[in-house]
């Protein structure tokens, strides 16, 4: 569904299978790792549109005739015979400007659990919890002009029992204020009230293997592949502004990783690329048949066929010793257009799939501490890896604008 703001929030898996140092790396033969992931990002007010240039969050809209009364038949014919009984009221008709001022706080943490079933094959598994908080703030910021069009009409004399209908209604209307447009999504679409909106849920759980191809000690390569199970929460399509934490449907992936070092592995080079594919899945959505007015009152189960997706991740990093690390990447992301295979008229189905392709360039800066080496020269008992990274967004198209700052810890036994 088309809301306020699900669209715009893109934070994907909290957790990856970067379970080892290098990309390709994969966990000794019985060996276990626990990953514990914690993602905070800036807060979210503003996103980039299609052609990649940075906008508000915000809504505002003037309900004129044009463009209220295509929301449904009996508006329309409402508008027709104002038209003919005015068309000076038709013309200047607006219920005011209304205006929403949109801001949203995402926090995530992961949780994954890996497997050394051989030296060569690792499986593992992870799944990511959301808390999500956004607010709706409300409010008229243009009056409407009612009683301009009423003392156009007062003096009209209708031909008709519908014309005569429409005059009587056309002076009985109030004047418009939020509280009333408000009655209005709640009473008229169906919509949950608009307003501050919280949240818990699951994200969408991965399952995998890792399964490194080659022996060298300076380079290596790795094959991954597993599924995305739908254990989070799709858009909820009776809320404007429900945030999904997951997509509802199983998607499949295959991911090839590749790396070298220098110098005794004081610089390592990595590149990771993964292609998703996302199945076809039953969805219940609303009917919209305009991309920027998100209102209707028709709701249906269509087939949804949500675009592949293609993550690449080159990275780079200096260990100046055995227990620190300096790194850096960038990151690059790109979803294809959202398919709906039955639903027959054209301006819902254009309306629907307008604007769902998602693409992403982030820039990620990281420090990390590892105690492995240390427990493999028996100075200290435990095992473990430490990191911190800074994930900015260079560009975008069709999503929000946020930064993003992610604590990794991991544990091996």
């Amino acid at each position: 569904m088309k809301n306020l703001i699900a669209p715009t929030i893109i934070l994907g898996l909290v957790l990856a299978c970067d379970l080892q140092a290098a990309s390709y790396d994969t966990l000794p033969r019985r060996v276990n790792t626990l990953v514990f992931k914690q993602v905070l990002t800036s807060k979210i007010e503003s996103r980039y549109n299609a052609n990649g240039d940075e906008g508000t969050l915000d809504l505002k809209e003037e309900f004129s005739t044009n463009r209220i009364q295509d929301i449904s038949s009996v508006i329309k014919s409402y508008f027709e015979e104002l038209k003919t009984l005015s068309p000076e009221a038709y013309t200047n008709f607006s219920l005011g400007e209304f205006s929403a001022n949109i801001e949203a706080d995402v926090t995530a943490q992961g949780l994954g659990f890996g497997h050394g079933l051989t030296d060569k094959l690792t499986i593992y598994g992870s799944l990511p919890v959301y808390h999500i908080t956004t607010n709706v703030d409300f409010r008229q910021s243009k009056e409407s002009n009612l009683a301009a069009v009423q003392a156009t009409i007062r003096n009209a004399n209708p031909d008709t029992a519908m014309g005569k209908f429409v005059k009587d209604l056309t002076l009985q209307l109030p004047n418009s204020n939020a509280e009333l447009l408000q009655s209005l999504v709640v009473n008229y679409y169906g919509y949950k009230p608009i307003g501050k909106w919280e949240k818990d849920a699951l994200g969408d759980a991965e399952i995998g293997f890792i399964y490194r191809l080659t022996d060298f000690s300076d380079k290596g390569i790795a094959l991954s592949s597993g599924l995305v199970l739908p254990t989070g929460q799709s858009d909820d399509p009776d809320s404007l502004q429900d945030v999904s934490t997951g997509d509802g449907q199983v998607d499949t992936f295959l991911e090839i990783a590749s790396g070298v070092s220098f110098d005794s592995k004081t610089y390592e080079l990595d590149l990771k690329t993964r292609y998703t594919y996302q199945f076809e899945s039953d969805k219940s959505i609303r009917l919209i048949n305009d991309e920027s007015v998100p209102l209707s009152r028709n709701k249906s189960v269509v087939k949804q066929k949500l675009g592949n997706k293609i993550d690449a991740t080159l990275s780079a990093t200096y260990n100046p010793t055995y227990w620190l690390n300096v790194n850096s990447a960038f990151l690059y992301s790109q979803v294809e257009k959202t398919n709906y295979a039955n639903i027959n008229d054209q301006k819902i189905k254009s309306a629907l799939e307008s604007n769902t392709e998602v693409s992403h360039n982030w820039l990620r800066l990281g420090i990390g501490l590892s105690s492995v080496e240390s427990y493999k020269r028996k100075k200290i008992e435990v095992p473990f890896e430490i990191g911190l990274s800074l994930q900015k967004l260079l560009n975008a198209k069709n999503t929000a604008k946020y930064n993003r700052v992610d604590f990794d810890f991991k544990l091996y036994f």
